[in-house]
Parts: C-alpha cells; sequence; structure tokens
C-alpha cells in the first residue's frame, strides 16, 4: 500500500498541526497553574497578615 507524495504531505501537515495544538495547550495548562498558585499565595499572605494585625 504506497501512498501518494500528496498523502504523505497531507498527513505530514495534519500531524504537525496536531502537535503543535498539543504544545499550545500544554503551555496554557502550565501557565494557568502558575497563575492560579500565585494568586494562592497572594490569598494566603494577605491572609496571614490580616491575622497577624489582630
Amino acid at each position: 500500500m504506497i501512498k501518494s507524495a500528496a498523502d504523505q504531505a497531507f498527513l505530514l501537515v495534519a500531524i504537525s498541526v496536531s502537535l503543535g495544538a498539543c504544545f499550545v495547550w500544554a503551555f496554557w495548562e502550565i501557565e494557568d497553574g502558575r497563575r492560579h498558585r500565585r494568586q494562592m499565595r497572594e490569598l494566603v499572605r494577605d491572609a496571614r497578615r490580616s491575622m497577624a494585625g489582630r
């Protein structure tokens, strides 16, 4: 089963687009996790400061 050059080119482009989308999604998730952790640290810091002021 030999595929034509056009079929192979299409598969290469499809695989490249899929991998690119996965990398973008993974980067987005990592950055979202960092943002969430930063917000939690700030929330805890503010809560500790308000408790220390009592």
